[in-house]
């Protein structure tokens, strides 16, 4: 797993110290120390740690493994429902307000600032492939948007697949995302997700607005996952450098969440439903990751999304504490205190 040490992420590595020297000093240096403005592409490198960390989880498998499809997939499903659900841990806690609740027999955490009023009201939701829970990174990300930016998050650990669905999954987040609507009393919120969280995020938008429910004031999409079907031609370009993801362990994710909901349902896939009037959009893609081609077709169908993706990152980039992460979350923190005021 990636371990953070302050503002650094440090990754399991197989090197020895002199070798990462050495590996070091032949990378390419540093060149740029902000992303462009949203709605350009990145191209170029990324920062060394951001590179390295990319390079480790490709050599390792550390991740890939748990997104590998084939009867092994159902079974790290399984192992990972017999290991306790990652939540804050004392670090978070000694940050940030922490507390959870429950919403129809699932947890709803909440992470605060503790020194001063919320800037911001977020509703999150978290990534896994629908089949996963929330990892450490979601708990140290959220932690620092609250810290630093003064965000007031809350994170429904929403029903997962195969003991959930399509069908279930979206209808048990409508209700919550009602429920936490009428608790705000009128307040404005902004609603995010990362990867099959932010697939989740726009899905419950295009909802939101077809029912009535009141709507939030934007959209932050990380690394979405916004269709089911993996056929574009150019994921299989992109699998070799994508340190996270692969292309047989999405599709089966998505097959086993769909359940009996046709992949092309705006339910499944949400790049398929209409995103007319929804609210400003903010996305993120990483050149390394399979899911950018979403991100991309997102943008392509619907021009006004500020969108910012930067060659060579891993997929769910922002989230991380890389240099070109911490620019990225305050650019989420700038855009959610933009759409508020």
């Amino acid at each position: 797993m990636i371990r953070t040490t302050g503002a650094r992420t440090i990754p399991p590595s197989p090197f020895s110290p002199k070798s990462k020297k050495n590996m070091k000093r032949n990378w390419p240096p540093q060149q740029r120390r902000h992303p462009p403005p949203a709605g350009n592409r990145e191209s170029k490198m990324p920062s060394f740690i951001a590179s390295l960390t990319g390079f480790v989880l490709r050599t390792t498998g550390i991740y890939r493994k748990l997104f590998t499809g084939g009867p092994q997939f159902q079974t790290n499903i399984a192992k990972s429902r017999a290991q306790p659900t990652p939540e804050p841990d004392a670090k978070a806690r000694g940050s940030v307000h922490v507390a959870h609740t429950e919403f129809a027999g699932r947890t709803v955490w909440t992470l605060a600032p503790k020194d001063r009023e919320p800037t911001a009201h977020i509703l999150y939701w978290h990534g896994g492939g629908y089949v996963y829970p929330a990892a450490a990174v979601h708990w140290d990300f959220l932690a620092h948007m609250a810290k630093v930016h003064g965000w007031s998050v809350t994170a429904p650990l929403y029903p997962l697949a195969p003991e959930s669905n399509a069908e279930k999954a979206t209808q048990w987040a409508m209700d919550f995302t009602r429920a936490y609507t009428d608790g705000l009393g009128g307040k404005a919120f902004v609603m995010g997700g990362d990867s099959a969280g932010g697939g989740l995020a726009a899905a419950v938008a295009q909802m939101a607005r077809d029912t009535g429910c009141a709507q939030a004031r934007a959209l932050i999409l990380i690394c979405p996952w916004l269709n089911l079907d993996p056929a574009h031609p150019e994921q299989a370009q992109i699998e070799p450098r994508d340190g996270i993801l692969t292309i047989s362990g999405i599709t089966d994710a998505g097959r086993i969440y769909a359940g009996n909901v046709p992949l092309t349902d705006m339910r499944c896939s949400p790049l398929f439903g209409s995103w007319d009037n929804l609210p400003p959009i903010l996305a993120f893609g990483g050149g390394n990751d399979i899911l950018v081609t979403d991100a991309r077709a997102l943008k392509a169908k619907h021009p006004t999304v500020a969108y910012r993706e930067l060659a060579g990152m891993l997929h769910d980039w922002p989230i991380f504490t890389f240099r070109e992460s911490r620019a990225a979350q305050a650019d989420m923190a700038a855009f959610a205190a933009s759409a508020l005021t």
